[in-house]
């Protein structure tokens, strides 16, 4: 196999996710919540006010939606 097209598809996934994480940069979040559940997930991370993340979570409501009752 040509070692051109093996580099072209690395960049090309490395372009995508440069590209993913420019547009939605809090899905970081999503991944990392994916698997909590209760408190832990309705509690903002570090670095983020409450106010950033009841925003964030208002845009997933299937994920939290215990947290935005």
């Amino acid at each position: 196999m040509n070692k051109n097209i093996i580099l072209y598809v690395l960049l090309g996934i490395i372009l995508l996710a440069v590209i993913l994480m420019t547009f939605f940069p809090n899905i970081i979040y999503v991944i990392k919540d994916s698997g909590k559940t209760g408190v832990d997930k309705c509690n903002p991370p570090e670095g983020q006010t409450l106010e950033q993340w009841n925003e964030h979570m208002s845009h997933h409501p299937s994920m939290y939606k215990e947290c935005l009752t």
